[in-house]
């Protein structure tokens, strides 16, 4: 059988979370909520969206323009946001890894140390960046390869 997942894109966790954001929404308890209203539940589950965003997301989730979207709609966009969302991720870790001197095709690796400067100076961020990069850094080379630096990024949210 096809697991959750499959079908919706959102792991369990997710779907609830979805689920909380909904009801909250739909007072009534009809399956649904006002179109307008999903702006609102989209930046209450954390969600960063355009204006326009918005709208092709209303638009697509109501599709009769009845201004309303029900439940189902409502998990679709959520999963779509997702699915966008990890597509830019990706892009935007390779940017990152190219511009600390890997290749654009995912090749090549870039240095611990000047990775561990750019971490604590330039973003002044708080994790323990040379633990991280202990753990990661199987080989011990001091070299950072792609899979390394999407992992350390992935461990850091």
């Amino acid at each position: 059988a096809m697991s959750n997942e499959e079908e919706t894109g959102l792991t369990k966790e997710e779907e609830a979370k979805c689920w909380e954001a909904f009801s909250a929404f739909d007072k009534d308890s009809s399956g649904e909520i006002d179109a307008n209203e999903l702006r609102v539940v989209l930046e209450m589950m954390g969600q960063k969206t355009t204006e326009e965003e918005i709208f092709r997301m209303i638009s697509e989730a109501d599709a009769e323009n009845t201004g309303l979207i029900k439940y189902d709609q409502f998990k679709k966009v959520i999963a779509e946001q997702k699915k966008t969302q990890s597509l830019t991720n990706e892009e935007d870790t390779l940017d990152a890894f190219v511009s600390l001197g890997g290749e654009p095709n995912g090749e090549g690796s870039i240095d611990a140390k000047r990775l561990i400067q750019i971490i604590k100076y330039d973003f002044e961020m708080t994790i323990d960046i040379e633990k991280l990069i202990e753990d990661i850094d199987e080989d011990g080379s001091g070299e950072i390869e792609y899979d390394e630096f999407r992992n350390l990024l992935s461990s850091s949210d």
